[in-house]
């Protein structure tokens, strides 16, 4: 899912933000990922989810924790105070996971196993699913997602230059609003079908400075 689409070993956190937008409203927006969020933290964010895609998105909170705690570094959510503004949420997964999503053309969300989420490995090839990107409509038009898939591009050039060699990125959209979005980044559509979009995001998304 991703609110368009549907669609770490270092701690991420940026504050205060100096987005103006934000300014001229009053708010600052705190990034926090990885380690400094909680169990609790990510029951937060699938509630923002049910709130705004129905109380369907979710089939499986158990499923969804499993892969949370397996990897932490995969969630990057915005704050203003204790308000949770937005999230994005990512996974490294196994090679089958973006095969099936490639050449069966299979929709790969909720159904994730735990089993199918790894850690990312120094020396190897690495694949990233971009599962879920959300934002408050109460704070949506204040450039929360540009801070979330900017800080994610941070995170995966770091890694990439450390050598945790990131081979593929990709999601899914579900709405024009995402696809419109993805383009507007620079994916690339592999295939689209009832609605659903899959793109692949290059390197130069991820590594441009």
């Amino acid at each position: 899912m991703w609110m368009s689409l549907r669609t770490r070993s270092r701690s991420l956190m940026i504050s205060p933000c100096s987005d103006s937008s934000l300014k001229s409203s009053g708010m600052d927006i705190i990034i926090k990922g990885g380690q400094e969020l909680s169990v609790e933290d990510f029951e937060v964010t699938l509630d923002l989810d049910r709130k705004i895609f129905g109380n369907e998105i979710v089939t499986n909170q158990g499923m969804a924790l499993k892969r949370f705690l397996k990897f932490k570094e995969g969630l990057i959510a915005a704050y203003t105070g204790n308000a949770l503004m937005g999230f994005i949420s990512f996974f490294g997964v196994a090679a089958s996971v973006y095969e099936r999503a490639v050449f069966e053309q299979e929709y790969i969300d909720d159904n994730l196993d735990e089993s199918e989420v790894l850690p990312l490995e120094q020396g190897k090839t690495n694949n990233i699913l971009i599962l879920d990107l959300a934002v408050d409509e109460s704070f949506r038009h204040h450039g929360i997602s540009k801070q979330l898939h900017e800080t994610l591009w941070d995170y995966l050039r770091q890694k990439h230059n450390q050598g945790y060699l990131i081979e593929r990125v990709f999601c899914f959209a579900i709405t024009a609003e995402g696809h419109q979005s993805m383009l507007f980044l620079g994916a690339r559509a592999i295939w689209s079908k009832d609605e659903i979009t899959l793109f692949e995001l290059g390197k130069e998304v991820f590594m441009a400075t």
